[in-house]
């Protein structure tokens, strides 16, 4: 069945990788557009940071839970389909999001709490097919001497009802995977003339704008304090990982900005808003980029011990002209516009949220250097040094918590 075109179908489900029929029938201008001028190019990665695949001995099964991860340094949650495609291209290569694994473990306990008749977790038409009853997506990866679980998560804040189910699935995979390190990320919408396409926002708050099917919660705007970035993240973010992308986006800085102040915010909205030069949905002044699942994310990992979490959002569509008040002309903008870049100005924070773990892992590595020789400093001056039994620096890494 044919639908219009919305921003809120084109946000969550355009995968430029394989555009669906539905899009085209739209006239989604890049539903036209050959995959390769939609997704990004894989960067100069550091040769002992550079994104790796992680065979499995076995196949997991859908109803499998995520406990074979248990120890796994960090977790990389994204939402949409073009996200999980730039994803797949830039940390999981020739493994595309088609040869992720699907995560449908205890799914029977999420069907009644999933009741937005827009959800895809509900939807069963042949294009969607994959996303019905199915809870995420996932590959294991490694970032030099981490492992990494990507996740695409099969539910919605916006989209699945007032139970809010994605609470329950990200609470579920941080128990399972007990990593060290946990990232939501994708993109936004930016707030503001001065976001541009590619722009990254990762500051240090993110908060709930909720002005629609959660406007009368307890939580409609609360905030929430990001954790700082690990010593060396900005410094590992260098303009030759992020150039080669957003050189390719017109309208984009040639290196593009980080925006990671303690006082920049991420807005996590109720619907699908957007800035525009109006203002219409109230955006301005909150943040720099709006999205829809970072603060219930946060709300999800509160009191966990020894975490910490980051919210990485990159500017997929920029503040849209609106000069004759017509919200619906703008949101029709912000959706070719989407479409067209969401999949290249998602490598900036995809490099990002590489940096993150990246600058964790090399710190970790730098302890357990200064560790050992401390320890056989010990040993010299005639002390028996206390017992410590790794295999490697990984095996400490990952079962370190």
């Amino acid at each position: 069945m044919n639908r219009a075109l919305t921003y809120a179908d084109v946000r969550l489900n355009y995968d430029p990788a394989a555009p669906q029929q539905r899009f085209r029938d739209a006239g989604l201008e890049a539903a036209f557009e050959h995959p390769s001028a939609l997704l990004p190019t894989v960067p100069p990665w550091p040769t002992d940071g550079a994104p790796k695949p992680i065979a499995l001995s076995t196949t997991p099964q859908p109803t499998d839970d995520l406990t074979r991860f248990k120890g796994y340094d960090a977790v990389i949650v994204t939402w949409t389909s073009a996200e999980a495609a730039a994803l797949a291209t830039l940390m999981t290569p020739d493994h595309p999001v088609r040869d992720w694994y699907e995560y449908r473990h205890d799914v029977a306990a999420y069907i009644p709490l999933v009741t937005g008749r827009d959800a895809p977790f509900n939807e069963n038409t042949p294009e969607m097919s994959r996303y019905y009853h199915s809870l995420a997506l996932y590959f294991p990866c490694a970032i030099g001497g981490s492992k990494v679980l990507l996740i695409k998560s099969g539910l919605h804040l916006a989209y699945d009802g007032p139970a809010t189910p994605v609470k329950k699935l990200m609470a579920e995979i941080a128990a399972a995977v007990q990593p060290k390190i946990f990232i939501t990320t994708g993109t936004g919408g930016g707030i503001g003339a001065n976001v541009l396409l590619s722009d990254v926002v990762a500051g240090g708050i993110v908060r709930f704008d909720c002005t629609s099917q959660f406007k009368d919660e307890p939580w409609a705007s609360t905030s929430f304090n990001v954790s700082p970035f690990p010593a060396g993240t900005m410094d590992a973010i260098t303009p030759a990982l992020l150039s080669l992308n957003s050189s390719r986006i017109p309208g984009a800085r040639p290196t593009p900005k980080i925006w990671n102040a303690p006082t920049n915010a991420i807005v996590t909205t109720d619907c699908f808003a957007f800035d525009d030069s109006t203002d219409y949905y109230k955006l301005q002044g909150l943040g720099q980029a709006c999205e829809m699942g970072d603060a219930m994310v946060a709300s999800a990992l509160q009191g966990i011990a020894g975490l910490t979490w980051y919210a990485v959002r990159n500017a997929s569509d920029p503040q849209i002209p609106n000069p004759d008040n017509d919200i619906r002309a703008a949101e029709q903008q912000a959706a070719q516009i989407y479409a067209k870049y969401g999949g290249l100005t998602t490598a900036a924070s995809v490099v990002t949220s590489w940096a993150i773990v990246y600058a964790a892992s090399k710190a970790a590595q730098r302890t357990l250097s200064v560790d050992s020789q401390h320890e056989a400093q010990t040993f010299k001056l005639g002390r028996t040094a206390r017992e410590r039994v790794y295999a490697t620096d990984t095996d400490r890494l990952s079962t370190n918590h």
